[in-house]
């Protein structure tokens, strides 16, 4: 059996084939925070290219047989460098072979995360995508279906008992705790389990230049927004434990009160019923779905204390 052209991290004698493909728009499958509702999913693979080369934090990988390209895939750092998002997964359409080229590409993409040290991969597209199949052979796991939804901001009263204040660094051990309380335990097994892997994982490169709010009852933090206007397009994201309504709402007032009445969009994950509830409430309608991938390469460390013998330890069970 002759088996087809493989994938490998980019290399300066593939810019010939590059060049060459860099004329032909194609479908991006891969879908980061920054890039919804942007028209973002289509790339020039030449460009991305020469930011691998250059050094600016991207690294590449291609599946070319001489000048034909047949798949493209690049990876950057999420909060840290121990964390890695696909941000372009491209199959250029080889001959009934893509599959095979997106799974081969990603497989690529994870023995050098696994190379590199690096805990967690992730991956997010959309439900239907044809890059899901090839995905799951390469390992990665759905870990948290989203949908994005879309609307128009309007003033809404401030709930009684609830208090909204700019998020500071000194909350981040806060925030961990509220998404702990608001993840379902099996997404947080795949993606964070420790306030560090938490922080790695945070997609801000879309939020750069925007706020985050807390909103607090009793002095006890139930909810936050993080918000960002770019491009002509607002984009916020909304983390809330079950049952804090009052507090969404009153976040989604405070965040109009900072930008005016304008069109605006979030991804939510589908756990997060009753900030979908608000949301449509306030006349946004849900788009498309997403799912979010991740290929956990690393568990946390888990620390062991040693106890003296003869020191009897509690079992936790019955007597």
């Amino acid at each position: 059996m002759t088996l087809g052209p493989q994938s490998h991290a980019a290399r300066p004698t593939d810019l010939v084939a590059l060049v060459t493909f860099d004329n032909e728009v194609r479908e991006n499958q891969a879908v980061t925070l920054e890039s919804l509702g942007a028209d973002e999913h289509r790339s020039r693979p030449l460009n991305v290219a020469l930011a691998q080369w250059l050094h600016l934090g991207r690294r590449m990988w291609v599946n070319v047989d001489g000048r034909e390209v047949h798949g493209i895939a690049t990876a950057r750092d999420l909060g840290a460098r121990s964390a890695w998002v696909i941000d372009t997964l491209i199959d250029a359409g080889s001959a009934g072979h893509g599959d095979e080229v997106i799974a081969d590409l990603l497989a690529q993409a994870v023995e050098a995360a696994r190379r590199a040290g690096v805990t967690h991969l992730l991956l997010r597209t959309a439900t239907d995508a044809s890059a899901r199949e090839p995905a799951m052979q390469a390992g990665f796991r759905p870990a948290l279906p989203e949908r994005l939804w879309t609307g128009s901001l309007s003033a809404l009263p401030p709930a009684p008992g609830v208090t909204i204040r700019d998020a500071t660094s000194a909350d981040q051990q806060a925030l961990f705790q509220l998404y702990s309380r608001s993840a379902p335990a099996e997404a947080r097994s795949m993606l964070a389990m420790t306030l560090d892997e938490w922080q790695a994982l945070r997609e801000r490169r879309w939020s750069r230049g925007g706020g985050e709010l807390l909103a607090e009852v009793n002095g006890r933090p139930v909810a936050t927004l993080t918000f960002s206007e770019a491009q002509g397009r607002l984009q916020f994201e909304l983390t809330a434990e079950p049952d804090a309504d009052a507090a969404v709402r009153t976040l989604l007032g405070a965040m109009q009160e900072n930008v005016g009445e304008t069109e605006a969009l979030t991804l939510v994950p589908r756990h997060a019923g009753s900030i979908e509830q608000v949301l449509l409430a306030q006349g946004f309608q849900p788009d498309r779905e997403y799912v979010l991938q991740a290929h956990r390469l690393r568990q946390p460390v888990k620390l062991e204390s040693k106890v003296p013998v003869g020191v009897p330890v509690p079992s936790g069970g019955g007597a």
